[in-house]
């Protein structure tokens, strides 16, 4: 990795200049960056972040320079920037990349240079928790909204930046448009190694206190729900359907007893957005993993329901037992035996539940427009989803 020689965060793509990588890269490769040119990637569906593909010009022609890099800085949304804060996700993703990237298990980009400045309070979380806990749901729902407004209005937001090896070599997939079988058997085994890899281990949850269980704060996620049920049936009733909205209505008055068993033992440090588009696809069958905002702790089944729901559309429900079966022979391969296929299928199911829930309350937390489309990339999940629980 870069040393980073100083304090200057860049936040913006004009700040991302020549004299600012030759700065992050010229001890390394002894070598300046003469000129930069650059483009705002994964538009509409970055969520949280905004993307810059940087391509470099150097006072040298070598080889072992970078013709280009991808920098991942905040999103300028003032909803999503303001989610992004209160989740800790910048923050959850430059200390995977700094403690975690020699020893993830997954396959990821090299990380060049990471920063990000101190956390100003680090003392909100303890009192985030207690209020989310203890205050009935009209209370936290109106903190929440109040919360996400004063963050995204905050005058003094924290700066980070990440600096990441381009993957140019592979093909990226679309989520919207779906994936195949053969892709999914890829990234179902991939995962399940990068599971056993954690099984049960502290020191990967250790090294941050943003990394949360899965069941943390039903709260917030019962009070988002509440706030939006109502746009969302105008919107989806039809596709929905009134049984299965009632389905999901019950989960909503059961959500802590829902969640509660997905972070029971056995549990694994989960990628927690394992979906097509935060995979790569190389040409010799092999993979690279992007995206580590949403690192979390939890039952495995957690991540693979995520996984098979939002990437492939119910017409794979057949092929569904063949997807779960190989991530399952891939786990015990890799000397995981205290996780039961049944185990797996039960979690599997529960988790489909607790997704369609999430989505009902997720209209409210990002602007997600897709380009050229009346739809949200929320839309196109909800429709996903729907269709396999």
């Amino acid at each position: 990795m870069a040393k980073k020689k100083a304090a200057f965060i860049p936040q913006e793509g004009s700040e991302f200049t020549a004299d600012w990588f030759t700065d992050l890269f010229q001890e390394q490769y002894g070598a300046a960056v003469l000129d930069v040119s650059r483009e705002v990637i994964g538009t509409g569906v970055g969520f949280v972040g905004e993307i810059h593909r940087c391509s470099l010009m150097w006072d040298a022609n070598r080889d072992d320079l970078p013709t280009s890099v991808i920098v991942k800085v905040p999103s300028k949304l003032p909803l999503n920037r303001s989610l992004g804060e209160g989740l800790q996700l910048y923050e959850r993703e430059v200390v995977a990349y700094e403690k975690l990237s020699r020893n993830m298990g997954l396959p990821m980009p090299d990380v060049l240079h990471s920063a990000m400045d101190d956390d100003p309070t680090p003392w909100l979380d303890t009192v985030i928790t207690f209020l989310f806990s203890r205050l009935p749901l009209g209370g936290v729902s109106w903190l929440t909204v109040k919360f996400l407004q004063l963050a995204s209005k905050n005058p003094k937001l924290r700066r980070y930046v990440l600096v990441l090896e381009d993957i140019s070599d592979a093909r990226p997939p679309s989520q919207v448009e779906g994936g195949s079988l053969d892709d999914a058997l890829i990234s179902l085994a991939t995962l399940a190694k990068f599971h056993a890899h954690h099984w049960m281990n502290e020191e990967s949850i250790a090294v941050s206190d943003r990394i949360w269980a899965v069941n943390r704060l039903p709260k917030v996620i019962q009070a988002s729900y509440a706030r939006n049920r109502e746009e969302f049936v105008d919107r989806f009733g039809d596709l929905v359907g009134k049984e299965k909205m009632q389905v999901i209505d019950d989960a909503q008055e059961r959500l802590e007893d829902l969640l509660a068993p997905l972070a029971r033992d056995p549990w694994t440090l989960l990628h927690g957005d394992y979906r097509l588009d935060n995979i790569m696809f190389r040409s010799n069958g092999e993979i690279v993993v992007i995206d580590y905002q949403l690192l979390c702790k939890g039952r495995p089944g957690w991540d693979v329901a995520y996984f098979i729901t939002t990437a492939l559309s119910a017409d794979h429900k057949s092929e569904e037992e063949t997807m779960l079966k190989h991530y399952h022979e891939t786990l015990l391969l890799e000397g995981i035996t205290d996780y039961s296929y049944e185990e797996l299928v039960d979690d599997v199911e529960l988790t489909k539940l607790l997704l369609a829930h999430r989505l009902v309350g997720s209209r409210d937390a990002f602007d997600t427009e897709l380009q050229n489309s009346d739809e949200t990339f929320v839309d196109v999940l909800v429709k996903r989803v729907v269709g396999w629980i």
